[in-house]
């Protein structure tokens, strides 16, 4: 892992990429300036909307250029945590006419429940909660040539209620993408919603959020089926919708429409079977341009593997069943394969009640067979095998699949074959008898489908041809005859790093990608590519008078010598010259932006920037809230783990310090990255993943910036603990005391443990370290906090062993000095609970209600008299049963503490 992690410092980020590429090819950063883009499109005059996870849509003129405001904020409204956020995003067929757009969004629950109401805060969010994918289409404004939305234009199409958009009840495997048919028709795919901790047919045990899910009305009772829900017809996890961007109904030219029920997802399910579509794409010139034909074009489906097989499926048609997750490629996926497959419940079984038949619906692998050569079998009743079953569907066959690099070696790829029996395998591209030509095997992390060459900017071999992509890094030409044969897969870009979207622009006819880093690419034919400028210098700071000398040496052309360097310093003067040596002079602190611009030999240039900073020093850091290489547990439910650095810095002061924290889940060879924390003390959420097949850890990065541009990065990562149990121990206890807080507690079994940690919180969420109790094998320890705050305290125990494994106790919430004076009861509460305060000290009362996470799910405010009492019945709404903390503010007054639901 730590060699990873160096080789992901070590990768070249910016200019021109490193030239995996057909001669005459290039690759050239294009854009920058973006945060965490999920994907791009283009309209037909080369405009580029690139769509950020957030929930914002910046628009990119011609030249490359962002323009300052973004076509839509809609940031509010998303929730951005984890794998969810806007992830989908496309043009209307007739954009520049009608100027409609279509947005693919995780719904952020505080927006949906509170706005317009008082007790809607824009900077709440909810995360980590299981909620919906809604689908929305605004309007562009012709007057502003449509670079700004058209106010009023809202339309929301799926998802206008809790009960009617796409589930998403874990943190990954949720929303995919959003294209437009042939016809006119929105495509929305979507993952199955589960965890891939295990065979998951059901219920919260490999993380799923079901449970919840339920008790909200996100899904119902009989939709809490796991990764099977791929294969339910009453819900949209693990497939294919196709929807009318006027109305949001189920067409009714798709497979499974019912008129009584339009917007019902069997109205909306185009295919299905699905574990992770995460990008799929229309076939250019396939399809009808008539809605009631049912024929939007041929789709090109990249599904993300499970650890096998990555996929890629062609969808020619509606009504098609991809198998998962009994399958996963052309094989068995054992794991559900091995298990009892719940009850489809659309199918109760005909012969229930008669001859001992006690299998009231049948299941699942019942009702699904796969092809054979020679054609199918009919299955049988599992209560008589005389009787076949009716309503059974035929698997559809991926059309390409290539191994896992991690997890399935050796290295394959395949195309479909059939064995002496007549069923279906894999047969390595590379052999003789799959008639694929000039095909090298290969591997891969996540198929992400990619787009068609309709361009005339590349060499005419590549027109018409299919550019597939990987997560790995690569780009492949397939070439797909207009029956969608496969003829040949050939390498075209090795080296696309933390590639998660590819795009034609229709313009120029070049290719554009988006790496995970936030970097938009181009990939050119011919011409000139420009050089690459690169600014060294052994240090761009300290005391004036300050003399750098500069080196420029850096800086490359792929096939033309450079041949000058010109040197603007910032401070208005400037230079020529590969090395040039500038001395800045001046008092105070002061900051220069240099800029180096570099020329070949035909005129191509390129620039880049350094921040040169007058008696000026970079802030030191140092986290200290864990080491680098703790062992986070998986006994326990998700933790928080403390964020907190040492940081000093010569010239200023904290507050004028900028913190970035970035907390990234690795899971194999790929990371998710949480958005940007500014707080200076704050927590990362750890889910307990990892011990499992596949590989899980997170890298906590902390930038400091000062006020004049200098910044110093840290990263530290922590990883699974995977061992045996280390620490048995009772509840933490405790009591307020005079002059502080006693606080108890005892173990019953330490294994290897170095210390305990006590901390202390005011609020459940930003702990801070009071010191540590050295272990000293099995017993009752004590700590005497000195120094409590008034009102609440929350404690909590860190038991760290000597290899940096670590454990939580329960939270202990003590007030102090005295039980303050506020009431929340009945606790537990059911159908309401009430808020009471003996006094109240200021006109205005706050409550904040917050999950274990420390999000924000419940928020009411109340004007009162000051000095008077103040009761209020607050009802919970739609929150699930479980414990919450309470933060009561009124005035200089906060109160904190726990409250559980149980309805």
């Amino acid at each position: 892992m730590a060699y990873r992690f160096l080789a992901f410092l070590l990768l070249i980020t910016g200019g021109l990429c490193a030239q995996e590429l057909p001669e005459d090819f290039y690759d050239i950063t294009y854009l920058t300036e973006l945060d965490n883009p999920m994907g791009m499109t283009f309209d037909e005059n080369g405009r580029m909307y690139v769509w950020e996870k957030k929930g914002v849509v910046r628009v990119v003129d011609t030249a490359g250029n962002l323009y300052p405001e973004p076509l839509i904020d809609i940031s509010e409204e998303v929730s951005n945590w984890k794998d969810h956020g806007l992830m989908g995003f496309t043009l209307d067929n007739d954009f520049l006419a009608n100027g409609y757009f279509y947005l693919l969004y995780a719904l952020d629950l505080h927006h949906y429940e509170y706005y317009s109401t008082p007790e809607y805060s824009p900077d709440s969010t909810v995360t980590w909660k299981p909620t919906i994918g809604r689908v929305v289409r605004y309007r562009a404004d012709p007057t502003t040539a449509y670079l700004r939305v058209l106010e009023g234009s809202r339309h929301i199409l799926l998802g206008e209620t809790i009960e009617d958009g796409i589930p998403l009840m874990y943190e990954f495997h949720g929303l995919g993408d959003l294209v437009m048919g042939q016809d006119g028709t929105l495509l929305i795919s979507a993952g199955d919603g589960t965890s891939n901790g295990g065979p998951d047919t059901g219920g919260d045990e490999y993380g799923t959020m079901a449970s919840e899910a339920i008790a909200t009305g996100i899904i119902t009772e009989d939709e809490d089926l796991g990764s099977y829900r791929a294969q339910y017809l009453v819900n949209y996890n693990g497939k294919i919708m196709r929807i009318d961007p006027e109305t949001g109904d189920g067409l009714s030219s798709n497979p499974f429409y019912r008129p009584d029920a339009p917007r019902s997802p069997q109205s909306r399910i185009w295919a299905y079977g699905f574990r992770n579509p995460y990008r799929i794409q229309v076939r250019p010139n396939t399809g009808s341009h008539y809605p009631e034909d049912g024929d939007p074009g041929t789709l090109y489906i990249g599904d993300v593997g499970n650890g096998a097989w990555e996929e890629l499926n062609i969808a020619t048609a509606g009504g098609l069943n991809f198998g998962w997750p009994m399958m996963e490629g052309f094989g068995s996926h054992w794991p559900y394969i091995n298990e009892p497959a719940p009850a489809n419940q659309l199918h109760p079984n005909p012969l229930y009640g008669s001859g001992g038949c006690d299998q009231a619906f049948l299941n699942f692998k019942d009702l699904y067979v796969n092809p054979r050569e020679d054609g199918h079998r009919v299955p049988s009743n599992p209560c008589d095998d005389s009787v076949p079953i009716e309503g059974y569907t035929v698997g559809t066959m991926p059309t390409l699949q290539w191994s896992n690099a991690r997890w399935n070696p050796p290295t394959r790829a395949q195309v479909a074959s059939f064995d002496d029996n007549g069923w279906y395998k894999g047969l390595n591209v590379d052999a003789p008898e799959s008639s694929l030509e000039d095909t090298e095997l290969f591997d891969g992390f996540s198929s992400l489908a990619g787009v068609f060459y309709e361009g005339d900017q590349y060499p005419e071999e590549y027109h018409g041809k299919y550019f597939m992509v990987d997560f790995s890094g690569w780009i492949k030409v397939a070439d797909f005859d207009d029956a969608d044969q496969l003829h040949s897969v050939k390498p075209f870009h090795s080296n696309a790093k933390d590639i998660i979207h590819l795009a034609l622009n229709p313009a120029d006819g070049k290719l554009y990608y988006i790496s995970l880093e936030g970097t938009v690419h181009q990939i050119s034919y011919g011409g000139n590519p420009p050089p690459v400028a690169k600014i060294q210098a052994e240090q761009f700071f300290g005391p004036g008078p300050l003399t750098v000398e500069f080196d420029g040496s850096a800086s490359y052309d792929s096939n033309l010598p450079i041949v000058r360097y010109e040197w603007d310093f910032g401070d208005g003067t400037t230079a020529e010259g590969q090395n040039v040596e500038h001395t800045y002079t001046g008092t105070g602190q002061q900051s220069y932006t240099a800029v180096l611009t570099v020329y070949d030999s035909l005129g191509a240039s390129a620039t880049d920037e350094a921040v040169v900073a007058l008696n000026n020093t970079p802030p030191q850091v140092n986290i200290i809230s864990f080491q680098d290489g703790d062992r986070y547990p998986l006994d326990q439910s998700t933790t928080l783990l403390r964020l907190e650095a040492e940081v000093a810095d010569a010239e200023h002061a904290d507050e004028e310090l900028m913190y970035e924290w970035r907390t990234f889940l690795h899971h194999n060879d790929h990371f998710h990255p949480d958005p940007v924390d500014f707080e200076h003390l704050s927590f990362a959420l750890i889910s307990p993943l990892g011990c499992q097949e596949e590989l899980y850890w997170y890298r906590i990065q902390l930038t400091v910036t000062d006020p004049g541009g200098l910044k110093t990065s840290v990263t530290q990562q922590v990883y699974p603990y995977c061992g045996d149990p280390f620490l048995e121990w009772n509840e933490l206890a405790g009591a307020a005391a005079e002059g502080g807080v006693n606080l108890t507690w005892d173990t019953q079994l330490e294994d290897s443990l170095a210390y305990f940690e006590v901390q202390r919180s005011p609020d459940a969420h930003k702990f801070t370290a009071l010191g540590q109790v050295a272990a000293k094998g099995n017993g009752q320890y004590t700590f005497f906090d000195d120094g409590p705050r008034r009102g609440t305290n929350i404690y909590r125990i860190k038991g760290v062993t000597e290899n940096g494994a670590y454990r939580y106790s329960n939270p202990l919430r003590i007030g102090y000095p005295e039980p303050l004076a506020i009431n929340v009861f009945p606790n537990p509460a059911r159908d309401a609970f009430t808020l009471e305060l003996l006094e109240a000290q200021a006109g205005q009362v706050r409550l904040e209600l917050l999950d274990e996470a420390g999000r924000v799910v419940l928020e009411k405010s109340w004007e009162t008299d000051s000095g008077a009492p103040f009761s209020e019945r607050i009802l919970p709404g739609q929150l699930p049963n479980g414990a919450y903390f309470y933060r009561v503010t009124n005035g200089a007054q906060r109160h904190y503490g726990q409250l559980i639901l149980l309805r």
